[in-house]
């Protein structure tokens, strides 16, 4: 007789940021405000969803970063990021130990260091499925890239602590361009732009992209 194991529950920490220099508003905000209104339907699936937002501000990003890793626990992190100058969503694989002192923050500051951790490696690698989320993101008709180029603001500085704390097995970041407003449309596009509920409907896969490879990761042999 086949015996059948019930699916563990995963907690996955999903992030995106609030506005920026440069971004009045930020759509991962409104992500994260919508997927914890639907904590009740990622649980039916096995899913704890911890929603957060992230200020823009280098003085506190760190901490705030370490605060929700504590009080989460989680077994999964994603965080959604806005690069408005890219016209697809990009699965991030590498977050590099470099900050752009030009960049202002939403507290209208410098950072005055060149890197997010101090005798930190040049880079980490993302460790979700990133090969397996941008096949099924295209595969649902969304136009996705794998990045070896997450910047140097402070979305890479998020990746990069992430992946730096060892209570987070798995951790990825995705970054998503700007969305068009859905009253307007795009003539002689060969990809419609982004809407938010297209933005919803791709963070979702990537969720259970990541979650279904996380627990094939985490079985018993």
């Amino acid at each position: 007789m086949k015996i059948v194991r019930e699916q563990p529950t995963l907690t996955v920490l999903l992030t995106g940021f609030s506005a920026f220099p440069g971004a009045r508003s930020n759509p991962t905000e409104a992500l994260v405000s919508a997927f914890h209104r639907r904590r009740a339907h990622f649980a039916r699936n096995g899913i704890r969803l911890e929603a957060r937002v992230l200020p823009v501000v280098y003085s506190v990003i760190a901490p705030a970063i370490a605060h929700h890793v504590k009080t989460v626990s989680p077994d999964i992190i994603l965080h959604f990021g806005l690069a408005a100058r890219r016209s697809h969503i990009s699965v991030e694989t590498l977050a590099r130990n470099r900050v752009n002192a030009i960049h202002w923050d939403a507290a209208g500051r410098q950072t005055k260091s060149v890197n997010v951790l101090r005798g930190g490696p040049s880079f980490s690698r993302a460790r979700i499925a990133v090969d397996e989320i941008a096949a099924a993101l295209r595969r649902a008709g969304f136009a996705c890239r794998l990045s070896n180029d997450a910047g140097d603001y402070l979305c890479n500085a998020v990746f990069y602590l992430s992946l730096a704390t060892p209570h987070a097995p798995f951790v990825g970041f995705i970054h998503v361009p700007s969305l068009r407003p859905l009253h307007r449309r795009s003539p002689g596009q060969k990809r419609r732009r982004l809407t938010l509920p297209g933005l919803l409907r791709a963070a979702e896969l990537t969720i259970f992209v990541a979650v279904k490879a996380a627990r094939r990761n985490r079985a018993p042999p």
